[in-house]
């Protein structure tokens, strides 16, 4: 771990002790406070990822410090910062995840209606909200064929400054809610410029993602027994560049994402597949591009503490044209929790294509057709 680690996390512990840590939240009811911290090591042959993995590398570092303080019965600020390295995807700097005002206009016994200001989280999928805890996501490295990990898109899909309508429904042992967010415009980091586009971020001045939509409509039936999900996206990015042939460039991604999870007593089984359309517009023309992607995961739990599980991901661009290509992701791995704080897990990732893999981590080489990924991260909660 080198000293940026020790800086970020320091910021992240002093943080907790100034706010009273654990300790508040149990002697105040207005106060809830938790955090998290996970350590990876990582790999690989083939192309690098998060850092000099082909040497082995521990460039995979996330820890968090988040909470809610009640203000009304019907009204809460809720924040977490963070601190991330992972290649040159992130740098580990102490960074505000979210930032925003909760208020329930309306609210009864089976139903409610709010809304959210400020920097929200942005509901897509069945995971990217909750992507940055060990716990919580379904392996060390999200799936790619959805969430665009290696890419650096978190930063983009992760969170919106704006506002968020929220509005749920619960009856028997049934529940459904719907998110939609609308952000403002918003500045692209250099770091997540150079993991979209290579050395050609080296042409671009400005960047900046444009009136980002996030909508998500979420059923739970049997108390979380069966989930189903539909995720709806709408960005556009603009890039403003040296070019004087092609001053400013706008590239528009619309997305449609399904998702389905069945939980049973031993195994679980989850599915999510996107269909999503980029269009390419500059002063001399455009080009567009459809990727359709999916994967299917199954995990078996041995023990309550103990879990493995495999997962297929698939990713095709230009899905009608002859010239297309493909992405395919082997993934398989396990979980063991020897207590609710502590969490160990352990992957193996084969890739096959280069979709997903970091290009900051590659600058300067040829990228391989064939990646393999050996992980293992070590997660604490409180």
């Amino acid at each position: 771990m080198n000293n940026r680690h020790f800086l970020s996390l320091g910021a992240i512990a002093l943080a907790a002790l100034l706010t009273g840590g654990p300790l508040k939240a149990g002697t105040d009811d207005h106060v809830h406070l938790h955090g998290f911290v996970s350590q990876a090591m990582l790999y690989s042959t083939g192309n690098n990822y998060y850092g000099e993995s082909r040497d082995g590398s521990t460039d995979f570092m996330e820890a968090g410090l988040y909470g809610h303080y009640r203000l009304t019965p019907k009204s809460f600020l809720s924040a977490q910062i963070t601190t991330r390295d992972a290649g040159t995807t992130d740098n580990g700097s102490v960074e505000l995840d979210y930032l925003f005002a909760d208020i329930k206009a309306l609210e009864n016994s089976s139903s409610g209606l709010g809304f959210r200001i400020g920097r929200v989280r942005n509901s897509y999928g069945l995971y990217n909200d909750t992507r940055d805890v060990l716990f919580t996501r379904p392996s060390i490295l999200m799936p790619q064929a959805i969430y665009f990990e290696g890419n650096g898109l978190r930063e983009i899909l992760f969170a919106s400054d704006g506002a968020q309508l929220y509005s749920y429904w619960d009856k028997d042992n049934n529940s459904t809610s719907l998110t939609m967010t609308y952000g403002l415009n918003r500045d692209i980091e250099d770091k997540v410029l150079k993991n979209l586009l290579g050395p050609s971020a080296d042409l671009v001045n400005d960047a900046s993602v444009d009136s980002p939509i996030f909508v998500k409509l979420l059923h739970n039936q049997d108390g979380g027994r069966r989930r189903f999900a539909v995720s709806l996206l709408d960005l556009s990015i603009n890039l403003d560049t040296v070019l004087p042939q092609s001053p400013s460039v706008d590239l528009v991604a619309n997305s449609l994402v399904l998702s389905g999870q069945l939980n049973l007593s031993r195994w679980s089984f989850t599915s999510e597949a996107a269909y999503t359309s980029v269009e390419y517009r500059g002063i001399q023309g455009g080009e567009d591009s459809d990727i359709s992607s999916a994967y299917l995961q199954t995990q078996y739990r041995l023990l309550p503490e103990l879990s493995m599980f495999s997962r297929y991901e698939y990713s095709m661009s230009d899905l009608q044209e002859s010239g297309s290509s493909s992405t395919g992701h082997w993934v398989v791995g396990g979980q063991w929790t020897p207590t609710p704080s502590w969490i160990v897990s352990a992957d193996y990732y084969y890739m096959r294509g280069t979709s997903g893999v970091p290009m900051g981590d590659n600058a300067g080489r040829q990228l391989d057709s064939r990646t393999q990924v050996f992980a293992i991260m070590v997660g604490y909660r409180f």
